[in-house]
């Protein structure tokens, strides 16, 4: 058998032999001892580590100068390389013998160590590439779904101004049938105007091209924004609007109307006709504060967490009504961008609540006045 060292086994090599010389000179110099079976074992400590972190051959060339070392320095007759005793050849060979044994059992035991790390990698792999195809399944299913569903939300509109423009053609039809098509008309053209501006929106929170700006505002400002917003979605509910403060409050008006058109368009969407809605508005030290409660089914449990998830519907929302699902998402998105939040839970008497908080300054319309 050709015994070769690696460039890697040289300073193990090296570092083993220093110890080994180390210990004879400590044994022998410092501690004057010359008794074979300490350093027999101590010894047998190094040729055991030296196997159990290199190589076969670095374990042999070690197992060889700790013989030559225990024969020179501490088996009789001393400073020869001459055994008087037969049993000393025992010790000798039991370093060789150790140092093959320790590293097979190290070599198995590495080898065993990379193949659980590869079998780990390869799990790993596999989890990984599992995990892609999901995501890309999930991604497909999004992508047809959001499609078909944009489709629906652009067909619906579309064909019903091109019937209601074809009623408003005819001869026949009566001034209150006139007025009716074109309130038609007027209604589904705003609902494409919502479709188109909330694509708009989201693409604009997704580029993280949405920043507040902050002015002084009366609350009841914001709402008449958000009701200018989807005035003809209103038309078959009662909305109670309670605005329980009188002072200015500075913070995006813009994004806080936008945010709360969306709320109340998902209340028209979810709640009865002719049912009411209340919209409450209050400020505090914390900043303003909007809460609406629409007497709807109310949201399902499993529903809450991902309420205000990107193009989520709800459970059974398709049999109820048409939608993308961008719209609560997108009043989450300009929130943020004025460090506000949203949040909704279910009331005790049935329907939802959905609260609108956005941390602002406050103060009296007159002070307001004077620093303006």
């Amino acid at each position: 058998m050709r015994v070769r060292f690696r460039r890697p086994d040289a300073p193990t090599l090296i570092l083993a032999v220093a110890t080994i010389v180390t210990v004879t000179a400590a044994l022998r110099l410092w501690l004057h001892l010359a008794n074979p079976t300490i350093a027999s074992l101590s010894y047998l400590l190094v040729v055991l580590i030296a196997a159990t972190v290199s190589t076969l051959p670095v374990a042999i060339a070690v197992s060889v100068v700790a013989d030559l070392c225990l024969n020179y320095f501490f088996l009789p007759p001393l400073g020869t390389f001459a055994i008087a005793d037969p049993e000393n050849w025992v010790a000798l060979f039991a370093f060789l013998a150790v140092s093959v044994v320790a590293s097979d059992l190290s070599a198995t035991a590495r080898a065993q160590a990379r193949e659980a790390l590869a079998r780990r990698d390869e799990l790993a792999q596999l989890l990984n590439e599992r995990k892609a195809a999901e995501l890309a399944r999930q991604s497909a299913e999004f992508k047809s779904a959001l499609l078909a569903s944009l489709a629906h939300d652009l067909r619906t509109p579309l064909t019903a101004i091109r019937v209601a423009a074809s009623n408003l053609q005819a001869s026949w039809l009566a001034d209150g049938d006139r007025r009716e098509q074109s309130e038609l008309i007027l209604t589904e053209v705003d609902r494409l105007n919502r479709l188109f501006r909330n694509i708009l929106e989201m693409a604009r929170i997704d580029a993280g091209a949405v920043a507040a700006d902050a002015r002084w505002v009366h609350p009841s400002e914001i709402v008449e924004a958000a009701l200018d917003q989807i005035g003809h979605s209103l038309q078959r509910h009662r909305l109670d609007v309670a605005i329980e403060s009188d002072v200015l409050v500075n913070l995006d008006p813009r994004l806080t109307a936008a945010a709360l058109a969306q709320l109340l368009q998902n209340a028209t969407q979810y709640t009865p006709a002719d049912s009411p809605i209340a919209l409450t508005v209050t400020v505090s030290s914390e900043g303003l504060r909007v809460t609406l409660r629409d007497r709807g089914p109310g949201i399902a449990p499993r529903d809450l967490p991902h309420l205000f998830d990107r193009f989520y519907r709800g459970s059974g929302a398709g049999q109820r009504t048409a939608g993308t699902g961008m719209g609560l998402s997108i009043a989450r998105g300009l929130l943020i961008a004025e460090r506000g939040r949203i949040w909704a839970e279910n009331c005790a008497d049935g329907g939802a609540r959905f609260t609108i908080a956005v941390p602002a300054e406050s103060k009296a319309p007159m002070l307001a006045d004077q620093h303006a």
